[in-house]
């Protein structure tokens, strides 16, 4: 995993072992871009930007038979970077 760059928000721009792209921002959330799909067996897939998923853990919230997720939000900066680097770790090394 590399820092690519820190914008001037605050969002810090990594990218992963696999190449995919990692951003933490200052409001907590972490999110990870998906992987790109095989050009051989999709050759016509085409997709607008870029499209990103959370990987914030996720508490179950629960108010009589109702239930909601809520996803745990990281000020800390260094602990955002943690769990990117975590993420890399377990998902993005090649086998």
């Amino acid at each position: 995993m590399q820092v690519l760059n820190i914008s001037k928000n605050g969002t810090i721009k990594c990218e992963m072992s696999d190449g995919r792209l990692g951003y933490t921002y200052k409001s907590g959330y972490v999110r990870v871009s998906c992987k790109s799909p095989s050009q051989t067996l999709y050759p016509n897939f085409k997709r607008r930007g870029i499209k990103l998923y959370q990987i914030n853990t996720k508490v179950k919230l629960t108010k009589g038979d109702n239930y909601r997720y809520v996803r745990v939000l990281l000020p800390n900066e260094l602990d955002r970077l943690r769990l990117l680097y975590a993420f890399d770790q377990n998902n993005c090394q090649n086998k």
